[in-house]
Parts: C-alpha cells; structure tokens; sequence
C-alpha cells in the first residue's frame, strides 16, 4: 500500500482494513492543446458538434492520441486526421492502445515475499 495512504488511514503492514469503494464523481473535462483547439475552430461544424457531443472521457482519448506522436509532423497529421473523422460523426480513435495512457504507479500490487 503507498506509504501515504497507509499513513492517514493509520494502518500498518499486517493489519486488517476495511475500504469503501465509491464512484470517483464526475468525469473531468481535458484541457485541450492549443493546436486542438485552433484546428477544431476551423473545422467543419459537425466535426465541433461531435466533440462537443462525446464524453470527456472520449476526448481525452482523442487528446492523448494526438499528443502522443513522438514528431511534429506525426501530431500535425493526427489533429488534421483527428477533423477529418470527428466531421463522419466518428466518435472513438481508431486502434488506438490505451495501455501506455495511464500512470505505471497504477499496476497491481507486487505479492509480498
């Protein structure tokens, strides 16, 4: 357990706690690029209505798709790409692998030895 939350739980290793597990609340929005936000400006309506119309968790997916191109030019061509299919009424990225989209502080838990 971190260090941290066994603290203010004030649980030490080999005691017994209970946990209440509870929605996290509302999903929040992603702050979106500036090169995004500009690109969708200028795009075709249906395309702005569309991602006005998906979920924020939709859009951080897009977002994440976009921001994770490792070139310029490879980024250029997801936003422009990204306008492009929003404008069809597609909603989801494309083979896009979430795997990498998370923090590794979020894997499973080591078994004790």
């Amino acid at each position: 357990m971190d260090r941290k939350l066994s603290k203010s739980a004030s649980a030490d290793a080999g005691d017994i706690v209970t946990l209440e597990i509870a929605p996290a609340g509302k999903d929040t929005e992603p702050e979106m690029p500036p090169d995004l936000k500009k690109a969708l400006a200028a795009a075709a309506p249906k395309a702005r209505a569309v991602w006005s119309d998906i979920t924020p968790n939709a859009r951080r997916d897009w977002i994440h798709w976009m921001t994770s191109a490792k070139q310029p030019e490879t980024r250029t061509r997801r936003i422009k790409n990204a306008c492009s299919v929003l404008a069809t009424g597609k909603r989801r990225v494309c083979c896009f692998d979430r795997s990498g989209f998370y923090s590794k502080s979020l894997n499973a838990p080591k078994a004790a030895t």
